[in-house]
């Protein structure tokens, strides 16, 4: 976070004023030059433009994958153009990338990408050269490489396309479609293969649909052909294979049409993935064609809730109707993992990519839903920046204090919408210690003061060892707007803030970078009361006797003296 240098200094200022006493001394430091001494991460330019505007970019500070599912969250997001910073944590060495269906990798610096329309890695049956803008529809709008592309209500809708005479598409006979294979996600290739089929049923049984009601098709020889449905189970006469599409590597779409149907009937996708979980681990546009959820909770991976599921049957892939240019016809998306796949279920539905055209174009879905970034209010949201991290506080300013770093002990994560018009920024934080006998209270300051977000910091809360955890409150949420800075009142009218002189040796603050705050695998642990914070970590210099090392907090010196859960 950038932190304005006036503040501070007029801070400092005011509280010469009232204390006759400052042992530390502040003549000739510069604020931000003391800041940087004791920061644990470094700024980073990132400037990203592509041949057609509005590509969607998201860029993690590590691996996104576990596998075959995406499960950390972004760091930025934001369609091109995007000019704007990073401040990355010195102990991350690579920032990961995913973008039109792919995912690369960077080492830590400016980055600056000139990202060309993206192209295709398939190999051509029947040459299609799919416009780029629809591309970028694709991987930016309805299925970019995000988790829960689809939510709530909308998870349960059947998105066949249906054959039927509207004003739009005027009367015809029959419907010719065609489909083409665009892409398994990108990300994941060489990971995860997928197989494709597809079905059509009478329109009326759409909602009470059994697998005796629909003609199964694949392709055999290269034409498509009635198949059963045990053929399906053993994975046999498909029409798209995604290993199979991805080994030429040339800038060519496989297309096959699919047929000419008649008025009545809609057309429904069966995919496999490498699932078995389920009917041989088939999935289905259609939702009554899947297996009901008797009762799961399905957690969003961003944190932003949680939806019920009782006794309910959701679609495993949804179709989109789109308009781009002069191009109109539906895009499809599958999804591999059955939503009570917990930990494996990412719900980016975009592990198989297909262009669906028609004759006539109008041909639409029967049901309408909101995925990927189609249905943003407000685009900004979307275009966001993500910083965690934990801020140790000493309230003894401007005395030394004892250097414990754990009078409090904040947790917190902003949100930066960079391209708002005004620089709008939600704050959550939550106190999971305190040490303090001084009245102290947490906040920001923004151009209008001081807003305080954690009033009672008061006393002794998980900092011993012997006594009892307690858990900490929930966590607190605000929207803020402009320049921030985090703060503490310590009750005596001061503030203390990151570039809060203590010694040349110790800040008043430290801010903990948390690269990923869902590692399962680590998480900071604070000193105990009265243990400095060079008692329990490589502070001063590292276990060598060198430079204190960018990762000094992921270590204990000595893990008896540290605190956490």
């Amino acid at each position: 976070m950038q932190v304005s240098a006036f503040p501070l200094i007029f801070a400092a200022l005011g509280l010469a004023a009232c204390v006759n006493t400052d042992r530390n001394g502040t003549a000739g430091i510069d604020p931000a030059a003391y800041v940087e001494t004791f920061s644990n991460r470094k700024t980073v330019t990132v400037d990203v433009t592509s041949e057609i505007p509005g590509e969607y970019f998201a860029f993690y500070y590590g691996n996104p994958y576990d596998g075959e599912t995406l499960t950390r969250q972004p760091v930025l997001t934001g369609f091109t153009p995007i000019h704007t910073t990073l401040e990355v944590p010195k102990d991350v060495t690579k920032i990961y990338v995913t973008a039109q269906g792919d995912l690369k990798s960077y080492p830590v610096g400016n980055l600056s990408i000139a990202a060309e329309a993206a192209m295709s890695s398939s190999r051509a049956s029947d040459v299609y050269k799919v416009p780029a803008e629809v591309m970028t529809a694709v991987n930016s709008v309805y299925f970019p490489e995000k988790p829960n592309n689809v939510r709530g209500e909308d998870l349960f809708v059947c998105t066949d396309l249906v054959i039927a005479r509207t004003p739009s598409t005027g009367d015809f006979d029959e419907a010719e479609l065609w489909l083409t294979f665009l892409g398994d996600g990108g990300a994941r290739q060489g990971s995860l293969y997928g197989k494709l089929w597809f079905y059509t049923y009478p329109s009326e049984r759409m909602d009470r649909l059994t697998a005796d009601d629909c003609t199964f098709y694949g392709v055999v020889n290269d034409e498509v052909v009635p198949v059963t449905l045990d053929d399906i189970r053993a994975y046999r006469k498909w029409v798209f294979y995604t290993r199979d599409e991805l080994m030429g590597n040339v800038s060519t779409y496989k297309r096959f049409q699919l047929g000419s149907f008649p008025k009545g009937v809609n057309v429904g996708f069966a995919y496999y993935g490498n699932s078995p979980v389920g009917d041989h681990g088939i999935r289905f546009t259609t939702p009554a064609l899947n297996p009901a959820v008797e009762d799961y909770t399905l957690r969003y991976s961003d944190g932003s809730g949680s939806y019920r599921i009782t006794n309910r049957h959701l679609a495993n892939g949804f179709v989109c109707h789109v308009t781009v240019g002069d191009f109109q016809g539906n895009i499809l998306g599958m999804e591999n993992r059955l939503v009570t796949e917990t930990g494996k279920y990412d719900g980016d539905y975009n592990d198989l990519l297909c262009l669906i055209q028609s004759n006539p174009k109008e041909i639409e879905p029967g049901g309408s839903v909101e995925t990927g970034n189609s249905g943003a209010e407000d685009p900004e949201k979307l275009e966001c920046k993500t910083t965690s991290g934990i801020y140790l506080f000493e309230d003894n300013y401007p005395w030394k204090g004892d250097l414990d770093f754990n009078d409090a002990v904040i947790q917190y994560q902003i949100k930066d919408y960079y391209k708002s018009g005004n620089k709008a920024k939600q704050v959550t934080v939550r106190a999971l210690a305190t040490g303090a006998s001084m009245d102290n209270k947490f906040g920001f300051r923004d151009a209008k003061g001081f807003t305080c977000l954690l009033p009672d910091l008061k006393g002794f809360r998980n900092v011993y060892p012997d006594r009892q955890w307690e858990e900490p409150a929930e966590a607190e949420t605000q929207t803020l707007y402009g320049d921030i800075q985090p703060c503490m009142e310590n009750g005596r009218g001061v503030y203390i803030y990151l570039s809060s002189f203590n010694t040349t040796e110790y800040p008043c603050v430290l801010d903990i970078p948390l690269s990923d705050p869902d590692d399962p695998s680590w998480s900071f642990r604070w000193p105990q009361e009265g243990k400095s914070i060079d008692d329990c970590y490589f502070f001063l210099r590292n276990a060598k006797g060198g430079p204190r090392a960018a990762d000094w907090y992921k270590t204990p010196k000595n893990a008896d003296l540290v605190m956490g859960r």
